[in-house]
């Protein structure tokens, strides 16, 4: 075991490493020893977690750790992971902690650590937590050995705090349209929140996939896959459909067509209308996503918003260390996490969802009006399982992806998941059959590659 973060905070299969019982207890001490405050009184975390069943693992495990470290634990229970750096302000905790996988299925579970500012903590200090962690000498000297330990408590009234704050972020002069909403909450920490907000909106709302049993969550719904949400909004005649992953960090929308609109045609929507109604200096503040970003929103931006748009390393933590280096007002990814530094320092999907019915209120247009700003370049996305990869095969795949095309809307991105073990590939022109045929040339070589 040499390395224990990925590209968003830690995530294995379950009893696996680096989130042994046994590690996970040495990682959330060295966090605490890391970030505990030097003020008299006791330090304060705050733990969330999502629906999975090993939430009943790691929840205890970590509250030890940081209990031994003299640190007073407040535990909120499942909520998105959005709703960690918020009651970090509200309750002027020092550490918060996600226990979440985010997107994966329930065999894998991970940690997403956020330091005192409410941001997730910083790759510089996710190697000092390695370095610890990993060296037995390191370690025996931040043991506490002290008799006075900390306390733990649980926090009843979390989800009540957390629900007032997105409500408090729609415009209190605009009357809301009443939309007819279903929900798929894909059996994570939104199962309960979402709809209960919606609801107490004025919204019509039918919730599907929000009933978690701890090994349900993202079970082939929610942003991951929205077939069932998608026949649902036909089947019902529903305005608009909204789609949260297992930690409620990300949104996918489907319209009353039952047609997908994605992390890249959300941002164009709020590009528009944060411009318009915040009065921004538009060159001063770049729209900032990810490599995997469709050409079409930078287009988009560009021609018509006149908004630079520059890409990040795929990761929420990339985006967001973008958007502070550039002050900018609005990031995200492609696979829905959206980024409102004027709201939220991580991505949001119940706060995504709720601006959305905020502008369709505003111009009163269907969904499908609404979100029709531009056409999207085709790409095509393959996912090629691997067990190990070798110092050659990784040397193979950064120089493959160096090679320079003349045509600027054509492109390919062949990268390695932070969160599975997936070799991923891109493929994204204004030609269809270019498109196919190259990725089915890039999908052979890498199989024969890595076999």
């Amino acid at each position: 075991m040499g390395k224990i973060f990925g590209t968003d905070g830690i995530r294995c299969l379950v009893n696996h490493e680096p989130l042994s019982a046994e590690t996970t207890l040495k990682i959330s001490k060295t966090v605490g020893f890391l970030l505990k405050s030097k003020k008299k009184t006791n330090s304060r975390v705050i733990i969330c977690k999502d629906t999975r069943l090993s939430g009943y693992l790691y929840e205890p495990i970590i509250t030890a750790g940081f209990i031994s470290m003299g640190m007073e634990v407040i535990l909120v229970g499942p909520l998105p992971t959005p709703a960690v750096p918020l009651l970090m302000r509200t309750l002027r905790a020092d550490i918060g902690v996600m226990i979440t996988a985010s997107h994966n299925t329930y065999h894998y579970n991970g940690l997403k650590f956020f330091n005192s500012d409410g941001y997730k903590i910083s790759t510089i200090l996710e190697r000092k937590i390695e370095e610890i962690v990993l060296n037995k000498k390191k370690y025996s000297k931040i043991l506490k050995t002290e008799i006075n330990t900390g306390k733990a408590i649980r926090l009843d009234d979390a989800s009540g705090r957390y629900s007032e704050f997105l409500k408090s972020t729609l415009e209190k002069s605009l009357k809301i349209k009443k939309l007819k909403i279903i929900l798929d909450c894909g059996n994570g920490a939104t199962y309960e929140i979402a709809p209960n907000i919606f609801w107490e909106l004025g919204h019509e709302v039918i919730a599907i996939n929000n009933k978690p049993n701890g090994t349900n969550i993202n079970q082939n719904c929610g942003a991951i896959n929205i077939n069932q949400l998608s026949k649902k909004v036909l089947e019902l005649k529903a305005d608009i459909g909204f789609a949260f992953d297992g930690d409620g960090d990300r949104l996918i929308i489907v319209d009353e067509k039952g047609k997908e609109v994605d992390g890249d045609k959300i941002i164009a929507l709020f590009a528009t209308h944060l411009i318009k109604s915040k009065k921004r200096n538009k060159s001063a503040f770049p729209v900032i996503t990810t490599i995997m970003s469709n050409l079409g929103l930078e287009k988009y931006l560009f021609n018509n918003l006149k908004i630079k748009l520059k890409r990040s390393s795929v990761g929420d933590i990339n985006v967001i260390n973008e958007m502070r280096k550039f002050n900018s007002f609005l990031g995200g990814e492609q696979s829905g996490h959206i980024i409102i530094p004027e709201f939220s320092k991580t991505g949001d999907g119940i706060l995504a969802a709720l601006k959305v019915t905020e502008i369709i209120s505003k111009i009163n247009k269907s969904t499908s009006k609404v979100f029709g700003l531009y056409k999207s370049l085709p790409q095509i996305k393959l996912n090629i399982p691997y067990r190990k990869i070798s110092s050659n095969q990784l040397k193979y795949i950064k120089n493959i992806n160096k090679k320079k095309f003349k045509d600027k809307n054509f492109r390919y991105l062949i990268r390695l998941s932070g969160t599975e073990p997936l070799i991923r590939i891109l493929v994204e022109g204004e030609n269809i059959q270019q498109v196919q045929e190259y990725a089915k040339i890039l999908e052979k070589d890498i199989r024969k590659r890595i076999e």
